[in-house]
């Protein structure tokens, strides 16, 4: 005959339960342990690599930082030299005028008031920039004068043309000039 202790299983099976039960809290206690170390050193990984990318943010700012005053100090340098370009270019033009002015003929040179008007009303017309405004207004004024025109004032017309073009030149040169300096001339 069976005894009656097998007969009813439920001890043996609260005891194989109750084993399992013990080896899985066991593999769970083990398996957090082993699981705090990995985090561990994970946290620790994190923390150098967010000190290395505060790191490349601070190496780009102080790069960033100092085109920046490149820049600005190419900028100065660039606006020095237009300011005496342009400074001796109207020293130029203001002794080339006395000069024109002074000459002792007063002759009619062949330029009617009619044709000069013509070439003035034809650089009117043109669209200026913002800083060009005086040149305009003068311009408008002298395509409505008809009168004769002497040497000195097709002198006057063409030194201020010449003005013209080296200021404009003298733009383009400190343009450059800071190009070169903040991009390396590329």
């Amino acid at each position: 005959m069976i005894p009656a202790s097998m007969r009813t299983p439920w001890p043996a099976v609260a005891a194989a339960v109750l084993l399992i039960g013990a080896g899985f809290a066991g593999g769970y206690a083990l398996k957090g342990r082993l699981d705090a170390t990995e985090i561990e050193r994970l946290r620790g990984d994190l923390a150098r690599m967010a000190a290395a990318h505060a790191e490349d943010k601070r190496a780009a700012a102080e790069a960033a930082a100092a085109r920046l005053a490149q820049a600005e100090a190419a900028a100065r340098e660039a606006t020095l030299a237009l300011q005496a370009t342009k400074t001796r270019l109207t020293d130029t033009q203001r002794r080339l005028k006395e000069t024109l002015y002074g000459l002792p003929t007063a002759d009619r040179c062949g330029l009617s008031g009619p044709a000069r008007g013509l070439l003035n009303a034809a650089i009117a017309a043109n669209a200026l920039p913002d800083g060009a405004a005086a040149f305009a207004d003068a311009d408008a004024e002298s395509a409505a004068d008809t009168g004769p025109s002497s040497e000195a004032d097709v002198g006057g017309w063409i030194a201020d043309a010449i003005a013209l073009y080296g200021e404009c030149r003298a733009r383009l040169d400190a343009i450059r000039q800071w190009d070169a300096t903040v991009n390396g001339g590329r």
